[in-house]
């Protein structure tokens, strides 16, 4: 029937057209019944007669109807009058947003209130299984108070309920997404909707960008001559850079942007609801979020980016929060505590401040190889200082001068990315430039007296046991009369630093390698005049913790990793900066924070500066033969590691901080449902199947310390088995479940341990440091990790007698897991390729013979991924791996009570 001014369809009368769209017509009209405007959706009638039409028709009207929220339209009614069926809707008084963007881009602060209200409405339906396929700027209605609408669900598609959301799914009859039917508006399809293929929620967050893209910079991220070609173009090309056609859009926006038009969908938001938090983040804070660039020439991977705009959004949303979440130990001495980022290449750290403190030399890896770099904080401008690969760099008390590590790549095996895990020989160069000279060889960190006369340094020496002694040297500045300040069994100490009055050294305990999480760790002071060694406990529990920054004579700052448990590779959780008494031991918080930081120094009066570290880590499937398929099985902001199969292949445990603290959890190969085993404020990590499945082991500090506890393979039952004293991990046990063999970090019995199953009969099968023990399949031998100044061994015991087997495979990274491959005549393992990136690789297990030729590579490195522990489905053909993104920046805090830089002698 024809649609004319007074025309009425049940209750309502129409009043005039509004404008029309591809599910039908829709006009003004008056509800009778409660006297009130409305805008009616009328399918045609000659469409009526479609059932596929009509079904899409009634399938928005029901879709949209399940939802109430501010920022989607309100459906009132649906109802059918003759041959014509009508969706009731709110009224929504304004312009779309395609008259908002033709007008002109429009100020950013109005592009951010628009898209966050778009996001959160996006995300209000994804949590409720409703994706709206067909996200377009006519799609979005601006009210005249400033509100924006989304309308038309006409082509919504029902789906599971977003992962996490804790929404029900409405009861909702609908046609699912049909593979090779493409639906939706070119220009804005996302690339999986472009195929023909399924899609989910992720689309609509790559139409979503589409959207964000254009408002930003007034162009069409994917125009082209015809529809076809803009098909093409969104399934294969990448739009212009945000910054070529609007350089005022602050870098977090930019990485949204780019994270939302990611063209793989697992590289996009694992929730909407985060994506709207990001864009609310930077809304709230668009003054903060105007960050200086990144250096010209600095070319970070996408992936990097992506790290970078995790990091960037959480300091966006401390500076915000000022106070909040933030433990002051008593009120700030120069106003509000703040923080903001000093770096934001995403690979820098190690900074050092000059004594005028106006200078910073640190190490960054932007460029790809690992220099030093120098950054004015008057102005911000970053040059590189030196060749590189370099690292660690550290002022002369005159600042005229910079001590740093030169990293010998051909030497050390061609690693680029070194982290204390080898030394290297130190140099010295001229803040101002010039050729750098060679001070001393092997050295892993160093650092100048007070006044500059000396020079203290730190080499690590591997015993015969495969335990490391920390070698302490002194000598002139020019490198002359060195001489042995001190040598410590049994440790890895780096990151020396004088005491002001010159009469002491202080060092820190190396926590990131080989030797566990022993809660006895800390620093240890050396006297120059006695020599006397003094170990420093740290007064507060927690884990790692960074070298010390003095703030006068007796008092000095550190950072405190606020979990017992650190996670390898990976960095993640909340950190503390504590201040000190090294002389008492009285210590308080200053304040805590939700980043992982560490390497603190004091900058001036309430100023620290540290590195902050964004990490996550994600399990992927990857097919050991060339040319095989791989998947995520997790993925999102979270770090899950350290997987194991089981024996039946239909399950993969592994450790997860997905509930704010470290628990075992399991993942189907299967259906990608993930279940929790344990549930403890304790952290459980590092699992390990045994009794054919039936049973699981993993290492708690459940009880005060690690120890290696036992359930069953859904997790009831706890019990603890060992009984270490100190620090039990890494648990492993024979295919029988009669013995199981770990790594004790306990100082006074380090190395590997077996026992029963029960916990008796304890004996040591290695002495020293090692890690990552695994028995093979056929119960006889356990591997372990060694580590050595120039790398790593996978080393191998016979579990029977403890009997070294003659057998050996040298690796490039000594901090690196090995397993054993199903059959047990080969043995995988984590290293650095030649350009030090890092896969998983594997060679053949012989006893007594060198089998370095038949190295192979089973998972490729990939550049802007590391693969940091593994494990292989029964068959052998498949590669569970744990993927870290990792970004690294530097940050200041100002305000921080109490801190100011000590008078030196």
């Amino acid at each position: 029937m024809a649609i004319a001014p007074g025309a009425k369809l049940g209750s309502y009368e129409v009043v005039g057209p509004l404008g029309a769209g591809g599910m039908g017509e829709v006009f003004r009209a008056r509800d009778l019944k409660l006297g009130r405007e409305v805008a009616l959706k009328i399918l045609p009638a000659e469409f009526s007669g479609s059932p596929d039409r009509l079904r899409r028709f009634e399938q928005e009207a029901r879709s949209a109807s399940a939802l109430n929220h501010p920022n989607i339209v309100t459906i009132y009614d649906i109802g059918q009058s003759d041959s014509s069926s009508y969706i009731a809707m709110e009224l929504v008084e304004g312009r779309t947003l395609r008259d908002l963007i033709s007008a002109g881009p429009p100020v950013l602060k109005r592009v951010l209130q628009v898209a966050a209200q778009i996001a959160d409405g996006l995300a209000k339906a994804h949590a409720a299984g409703i994706v709206h396929r067909d996200l377009k700027p006519e799609n979005v209605m601006i009210t005249r108070d400033g509100f924006a609408k989304i309308l038309d669900f006409g082509l919504a598609k029902l789906t599971a309920v977003e992962e996490g959301s804790g929404a029900e799914s409405p009861t909702l009859a609908g046609p699912s997404t049909i593979a090779g039917v493409v639906m939706g508006t070119a220009g804005y399809m996302s690339p999986e909707q472009a195929r023909g293929a399924g899609v989910d929620y992720r689309s609509d967050q790559f139409s979503f960008g589409s959207l964000l893209y254009e408002m930003i910079t007034g162009e069409r991220a994917f125009r082209r001559e015809s529809a076809p070609q803009t098909l093409s173009a969104i399934i294969e090309d990448e739009p212009r850079p945000v910054a070529e056609l609007n350089p005022k859009v602050p870098l977090p926006l930019r990485w949204i942007v780019e994270r939302c038009l990611a063209k793989d969908p697992e590289e996009r938001y694992a929730s909407t609801r985060d994506l709207a938090r990001d864009l609310a983040s930077v809304r709230d804070h668009l003054s903060e979020t105007t960050l200086p660039e990144v250096v010209a020439g600095a070319k970070p991977s996408a992936i990097r980016l992506r790290s970078l705009a995790r990091l960037a959004l959480i300091v966006v949303a401390l500076l915000g929060a000022g106070v909040v979440g933030y433990r002051l130990a008593r009120p700030p001495s120069s106003g509000p505590l703040s923080m903001r980022a000093l770096t934001l290449s995403g690979g820098d750290g190690n900074p050092s401040v000059s004594p005028d403190g106006r200078t910073v030399a640190f190490t960054s890896t932007r460029d790809g190889s690992p220099r030093i770099w120098l950054k004015q904080l008057d102005g911000g401008s970053e040059v590189r200082l030196t060749d590189g690969p370099d690292a660690s760099p550290r002022f002369s008390p005159d600042g005229s001068a910079l001590l740093f590590v030169r990293y010998n790549l051909t030497r050390r095996g061609g690693a680029t990315l070194p982290i204390f895990q080898r030394g290297g020989d130190l140099y010295r160069v001229a803040t101002v430039g010039g050729e750098p000279r060679k001070v001393v060889d092997d050295v892993i960190s160093a650092e100048w007296s007070p006044d500059g006369q000396k020079i203290v340094f730190v080499r690590w020496i591997e015993q015969e046991d495969s335990s490391m002694t920390t070698f302490v040297g002194w000598m002139d500045s020019t490198g002359e009369n060195l001489k042995e300040l001190a040598s410590i069994p049994r440790t890895q100490l780096i990151a020396p630093r004088w005491t002001p009055d010159g009469s002491s050294v202080v060092l820190t305990d190396y926590l990131f390698g080989i030797g566990g999480v022993s809660s006895d760790r800390g620093h240890i002071a050396i006297s120059i005049q006695t020599k006397q060694v003094r170990r420093i406990r740290p007064p507060l529990p927690g884990g790692d913790l960074s070298a010390l920054a003095w703030s006068s004579r007796d008092e000095a700052v550190y950072t405190q990793a606020e979990s017992a448990a650190r996670v390898g590779a990976a960095t993640w959780g909340s950190t503390r900066v504590v201040r000190v008494n090294v002389r008492t031991g009285k210590a308080e918080v200053l304040f805590s924070m939700p980043v992982v930081a560490d390497e603190v120094e004091v900058l001036d009066r309430g100023r620290l500066l540290f590195t902050a570290r964004t990490t996550r880590e994600n399990l992927r499937d990857v097919a050991v033969r060339p040319g095989g398929t791989s998947r995520w099985l997790t993925r999102g902001d979270t770090s899950d590691r350290q997987p194991i199969v089981s024996p039946d292949g239909e399950w993969v445990a592994f450790t997860s901080n997905r509930s704010g603290n470290l628990d075992l959890w399991a993942v189907s190969t299967k259906t990608g449902t993930i279940r929790r085993l344990t549930d403890h404020e304790g952290d459980d990590w590092d699992p390990a199947f045994l009794e054919g499945g039936r049973k699981i082991l993993w290492s708690s500090n459940r009880g005060g310390h690690f120890e290696v506890w036992m359930a069953q393979a859904d997790g009831s039952q706890p019990r603890q088995v060992s009984q270490d004293g100190g620090d039990a991990e890494n648990p492993t046990a024979t295919p029988d479940g009669e013995w199981i063999v770990y790594q004790s970090g306990n100082p006074k019995k380090r190395g590997l341990w077996k026992i029963r199953a029960d916990g008796s009969q304890a004996s040591q099968l290695v002495h020293g440091a090692t890690a990552w023990p695994e028995i093979s399949p056929d119960g006889k031998y356990a591997l372990y990790t060694a580590q050595m100044p120039s790398g790593g061994a996978v080393r191998v015991v016979r579990i029977a007698d403890g009997q070294t087997v003659p057998f050996e495979i040298k690796v490039r990274v000594g901090t690196g897991r090995a397993r054993w491959m199903p059959g047990g005549g080969a043995i995988a393992y984590v290293d650095h390729d030649d350009r030090g990136l890092t896969g998983v690789f594997a060679q053949d297990f012989v006893p007594g013979q060198d089998t370095s030729s038949s190295r192979r590579i089973l998972v490729p490195p990939d550049p802007d991924l590391e693969a940091e522990s593994f494990a292989f489905t029964p068959d052998g053909a498949r590669c569970i791996v744990a993927m870290l993104e990792a970004s690294s920046n530097l940050m200041l805090a100002e305000g921080v009570p109490g801190v100011e830089p000590p008078r030196r002698k």
